[in-house]
């Protein structure tokens, strides 16, 4: 159960290397890494807070340090907590972020804590995914959200809301005991939302493929030849694309249902950080969006 920094720097330092790389990727990448470095700051209060007491900072709604699932909602005690950060991250999005998303901060702020309150609640992932088709082939049903009552929510008001989020979801997940799910799901074991990018890691003669959750960041095998959005397995059905600027980065892409991927191959570059690494790929996100694509799920900065 990781209770340093490390990881944010890996990821901080990897967006800094490739904004000198990709010059038309550089003002994300560079303000992706003021992002990470205040979510840094906010995943290491809530491991102070635990080393100091041996329990959770915050309300687990029943459950204990090593609950099996994401909390359903978040409660009160959560959010007495987590809004102690709230004005902070705004005015550093206020001061690093482009001018558009800048402007919405500060409104934001201004709008006070009971707005936050209510758009953290309703950013907070409630839907969890229904019966999977197991790996002997089993009828599959799909993935299905449940009605959800809370109100949609704009680009902007999602992209602050995650992006503060994000911290604490990935905290509770690596200080979580998530048995292995009994067959392969397209979605997060731990908070059944989907997947950010994907990941080929070497294995014997070829290459083990995993998702990485697009909310607590958590990480589990996935097979090597199917979408993760409808789970269509028949290989004509799906495409691969990729682009000599991105030695390890490539679009993996379903005809059947039209949603892609990006896939980050480790045999590559073992030095990529996935999440930023398709971050910056942002070519390939265009390239897939022009030809009719839809992605399975948009990054904290909606690309």
């Amino acid at each position: 159960m990781p209770v340093n920094g490390r990881k944010w720097d890996q990821r901080i330092a990897r967006a800094r290397e490739l904004a000198e790389t990709y010059p038309f990727a550089r003002q994300i990448l560079l303000f992706y890494s003021r992002l990470a470095n205040f979510q840094k700051g906010s995943y290491l209060q809530y491991s102070s807070a635990i080393c100091a007491t041996g329990v959770p900072p915050v309300g687990r709604h029943g459950q204990d340090a090593h609950g099996t699932s994401l909390p359903a909602a978040l409660d009160d005690i959560d959010l007495g907590h987590l809004l102690t950060r709230w004005r902070s991250f705004l005015s550093m999005i206020e001061a690093e972020a482009p001018s558009f998303l800048a402007g919405f901060a500060r409104g934001l702020k201004a709008s006070g804590f009971d707005a936050a309150s209510a758009l953290l609640r309703a950013s907070w992932p409630a839907n969890l995914p229904a019966a999977i088709e197991t790996d002997a082939g089993a009828p599959r049903v799909g993935v299905q959200a449940a009605a959800d009552p809370r109100p949609e929510l704009s680009p902007f008001e999602h992209f602050c809301a995650h992006a503060f989020l994000q911290p604490y979801a990935e905290f509770l997940a690596d200080h979580a005991e998530v048995p292995a799910p009994p067959f392969r799901r397209p979605c997060c074991p731990y908070c059944g939302s989907s997947p950010l990018v994907g990941v080929l890691r070497p294995e014997g003669e070829g290459a083990r493929r995993s998702l990485v959750c697009s909310f607590c960041r958590s990480e589990w095998d996935y097979l090597r030849i199917a979408c993760p959005a409808c789970d269509e397995r028949r290989e004509e059905k799906l495409c691969v694309y990729a682009s000599p600027k991105f030695e390890a980065v490539r679009v993996e892409a379903c005809n059947t249902c039209r949603a892609y991927i990006l896939t980050v191959d480790l045999a590559k570059n073992g030095l990529a950080v996935p999440e930023v690494d398709a971050l910056a790929a942002i070519p390939l996100t265009f390239w897939a969006d022009e030809k009719g694509y839809r992605k399975i799920t948009r990054n904290v900065l909606c690309l």
